[in-house]
């Protein structure tokens, strides 16, 4: 079982996780719920390994249909398409292996424009683009949640635990765990206290201070929230 996930790179804070097998099905759930908690699904920029799942499920989930034209007078028309808004794109990094080792990384545009592509890794601070906001978050995740960890015997017998345990760890980063590279200096420091220390929900604008793990816990119905 995969841990799959969709995160915003600037803030750090984790939109939307799945747990399952690496499938189609899997990938088509990650997308169409993290569109759904986003404010401005039109608006952005996917930054993606190489798994060919997220280039037929993109145009479907984040772009626009509309029916193409049909050509002469007679017979059916078109069957309708998916058109990718000029403020959506869709970058997949591909890394190729000899054996278990990275030998060569490429990155392909696989929807959208090279110029909104660049103007998004300008926003980022970005050079090229890359997946390292998932590939730091999946390495925090392994120290979370022993289920992840390699060569560890620490199996999760029944899929409710694995689903569960993930989930928690995903709820945790996001509200309960601050981060070095999201503190913000102080205009006024209190004391020997320099920075805000932030966790994601923070820096996104969802709460103004740390949670505890009892607090997130304690929410009824979890908590719900537009990126």
């Amino acid at each position: 079982m995969w841990d799959a996930t969709v995160i915003d790179p600037s803030s750090k804070f984790l939109i939307q996780g799945e747990v399952g097998e690496r499938t189609a099905a899997l990938t088509q759930s990650l997308l169409v719920q993290a569109r759904d908690r986003l404010t401005d699904p039109q608006g952005l920029v996917l930054f993606t390994d190489g798994f060919l799942s997220y280039q037929t499920v993109f145009p479907e989930v984040f772009g626009r249909p509309y029916q193409p034209a049909r050509r002469g007078t007679r017979g059916r028309f078109p069957k309708t398409a998916d058109r990718i808004p000029r403020s959506s794109a869709h970058v997949r990094i591909i890394k190729e292996y000899a054996g278990k080792r990275v030998v060569k990384v490429r990155t392909e545009i696989a929807a959208g424009t090279r110029a909104r592509v660049e103007e998004e890794l300008q926003r980022l601070g970005y050079h090229k683009p890359n997946t390292s906001a998932v590939e730091r978050q999946n390495a925090t995740a392994r120290r979370m949640n022993s289920h992840l960890a390699r060569k560890s015997l620490a199996f999760a017998r029944l899929r409710v635990h694995r689903v569960s345990l993930a989930h928690l760890v995903q709820g945790i980063y996001n509200w309960c765990r601050t981060q070095r590279g999201l503190r913000s200096k102080l205009d006024v420091p209190k004391g020997r206290q320099l920075y805000l220390q932030r966790t994601p929900a923070m820096t996104i604008g969802l709460t103004d201070h740390v949670w505890k793990v009892r607090d997130w816990l304690s929410q009824p119905q979890g908590v719900s929230c537009r990126a």
